[in-house]
């Protein structure tokens, strides 16, 4: 189609350079004939070139974007035992991503479209959510160094190609009704900290998209079975809850936009109330939202007399608001984020959303952000930042707690890896993790890329009635008194640049 255009488009302008050319006074008429021939053969050539070299839209009703961003980084890392960087890992925070974007208006009122975004998958190489001490880029398959297995909410959404779909989703949109959106998305439910001083890229409201795999050390340079990130001490909430389903957002009424959406068989559902207006200048944001999930992972043995699911289903609630204030004049802002989890979950059975398993505390997580953002230098936002966070019982069970033993501790993908010389962590029964940072980004519009620059410190406080002693482990008699868990502090620094399309 395109190429026709240009056809088309080729032919007018040769109509209308003869048409110049004969109406010129000083050029000859047969020059002009003879210019025109070698010509019209020239871009002919060239058109045919481009028509076989032109990406190509199916119709044209439906208009089509092409989108997306390359987000690069260099991690530097001290486990207060050793310390490394590691150069080129794509930033998990908002990882590499392509998406094309189509929409069509059926009437004033109504508009119709699709969205596919597709994530750089971890089979390419390194990532800040899969890197840790002992491997820097994920590397899996036959006789790769951290094993082959692999594990997400939905087993299916992962792979080792190039990328994996985030969301492959059509819509139906009316101006006065609001938007239905059927297919792979975002579920509604708990709103986490919202931007305002366009900081995430380095300082995500996720604690485990940087470090989701880096070992906590004791004070003897052990490596415990038990990580930082998800999984472990982090917030288990890290895995955005995306998933098959319907959802349906309403149009905005004085700045309230409400989302409600159903996912997998009905067992996964949510709400949110979100909120973003400006006023007397001040910027403001806001949100507050519910899910309830009894969706459980699709086991690894197939049998009709038990299809789906052996024993029970899990029953997981969790909500969380967030609010974000900005002082337009100056630029200083504040924001953060609650959430809580209610794990009611039955013996003998687990899910991995929400980090759950049986038994599993309540768990809480909360977090706050500061700083300034200003175009100080022409070229656009520069923002400065302090944060500090609190994770509490993410990694930690019921009375007599829970086993961070072998490969079970760890996230995706090393999950199933066989581990040697790690110290099993047994009987947790409670956990804090602390963590706070600072940091720089600096837009640069005209380029639509985002240069960043920010430190972390991740403090841990674990209580443990294990009876298996262990340099450094909790060391109680089973059923005996808790014991603290020594653990050193990790420091980790992100660097790198985002450029947008």
């Amino acid at each position: 189609m395109i190429g026709g255009l240009l056809k088309s488009s080729s032919r007018v302008a040769l109509f209308a350079a003869a048409g110049m050319f004969v109406g010129g006074v000083a050029m000859p008429s047969a020059k002009a004939a003879d210019l025109g021939g070698d010509c019209c053969a020239d871009l002919e050539e060239r058109v045919a070139e481009l028509e076989a070299t032109t990406a190509r839209k199916g119709n044209r009703k439906v208009s089509l974007t092409i989108t997306g961003n390359v987000n690069r980084s260099v991690l530097w890392w001290d486990d207060s035992h050793m310390s490394r960087a590691y150069y080129g890992l794509d930033n998990s925070n908002f990882s590499t991503r392509l998406g094309f974007l189509g929409s069509a208006r059926v009437n004033p009122s109504v508009t119709m479209g699709f969205e596919i975004l597709m994530d750089l998958g971890t089979g390419t190489g390194g990532t800040t959510f899969v890197a840790n001490q002992l491997d820097e880029d994920g590397k899996r398959g036959t006789g790769a160094a951290m094993g082959n297995s692999v594990s997400f909410n939905n087993a299916n959404s992962g792979s080792d190609q190039l990328f994996w779909t985030r969301r492959a989703a059509t819509w139906i949109e009316h101006k006065d009704i609001g938007r239905l959106t059927v297919g792979r998305f975002e579920s509604a439910g708990v709103v986490s900290t919202i931007d305002l001083g366009g900081i995430f890229m380095v300082a995500s409201s996720s604690l485990s998209l940087i470090n989701g795999n880096f070992f906590v050390r004791g004070p003897n340079g052990e490596y415990y079975s038990m990580t930082w990130g998800t999984g472990g001490l982090g917030d288990p909430a890290a895995v955005q809850g995306r998933s098959e389903l319907v959802r349906y957002t309403s149009p905005t009424w004085m700045g309230f936009i409400f989302d409600s959406s159903i996912a997998e068989r009905g067992d996964y559902w949510g709400s949110m109330l979100r909120y973003a207006g400006e006023f007397s200048g001040f910027r403001i944001a806001a949100g507050i939202g519910y899910e309830r999930i009894r969706d459980s992972n699709t086991g690894v043995t197939l049998d009709p007399a038990s299809p789906l699911y052996v024993g029970p289903q899990p029953d997981i609630s969790a909500w969380g608001g967030a609010l974000s204030v900005m002082h337009v004049p100056t630029g200083l802002f504040a924001q953060g984020h609650y959430m809580t989890a209610d794990y009611s979950i039955n013996a003998g059975n687990a899910a991995t959303y929400w980090g759950a398993q049986s038994g599993h505390k309540d768990f809480e997580f909360w977090l706050i952000q500061a700083g300034i953002a200003k175009n100080w230098f022409g070229v656009g936002n520069t923002a400065i930042y302090g944060e500090y966070s609190r994770s509490s019982n993410a990694a930690a069970n019921d009375f007599p707690g829970r086993n961070f033993a072998g490969s079970s501790a760890f996230a995706a993908p090393f999950t199933g890896t066989a581990t040697q010389n790690f110290v099993q962590v047994n009987g947790v029964t409670d956990t804090d993790l602390t963590v706070w940072g600072l940091g720089i980004t600096q837009n640069v519009d005209a380029a639509a890329s985002t240069l960043y620059l920010g430190y972390r410190n991740f403090s841990a406080d674990v209580t443990c009635t294990g009876a298996t002693v262990a340099a450094g482990q909790c060391a109680g008699a089973a059923g005996g008194a808790a014991k603290k868990l020594a653990t050193d502090d990790l420091h980790v620094v992100l660097g790198g640049m985002v450029v947008r399309f």
